[in-house]
């Protein structure tokens, strides 16, 4: 297919509207920025979640009991509940507690398998929310050479 110089500004022009336009405010999904820019692990799970409770049960983590390089810690998180919106990673020792968030959509199977860096021996904390409720599970990790700085 062989597109002219004319058709092909004319389409970058468009694509570059929507992008500027559109589709940020359509991608774009909520982001706790309290949570993100706290560097102790109350107040960024307070930023988290707000006055929301806690729920116990329902998450699974899959961490290592002893890691090696706090660097690259595996982390696997999942639940058994319907309609999980997002699961969200924490390290209560880190000098950025939250870690991460995974979105989910739909019949979304809710599974995670990252890795994640830890600073020191810390709990591993998983936040799932399902249903406008959230739920947690904690795991310690044993961290024998630290992953930040």
């Amino acid at each position: 297919m062989k597109i002219s110089r004319r058709n092909f500004l004319e389409k970058s022009f468009y694509v570059g509207l929507l992008s500027a336009v559109g589709i940020p405010s359509i991608l774009s999904a909520e982001w706790p920025t309290a949570a993100f820019d706290e560097t102790e692990y109350e107040p960024a799970l307070k930023g988290l979640i707000g006055d929301q409770e806690l729920l116990e049960g329902h998450v699974m983590i899959d961490a290592p009991e002893i890691a090696e390089n706090g660097a690259t810690v595996p982390v696997k998180v999942s639940s058994d509940l319907e309609n999980v919106e997002w699961i969200s990673i924490m390290g209560d020792k880190n000098p950025r507690p939250w870690i991460s968030r995974f979105y989910f959509h739909g019949k979304s199977k809710p599974f995670v398998s990252t890795r994640i860096k830890l600073r020191e021996s810390s709990n591993v904390v998983a936040i799932v929310k399902s249903d406008g409720k959230l739920y947690s599970s904690k795991s310690a990790v044993k961290v024998t050479a630290g992953g930040c700085v």
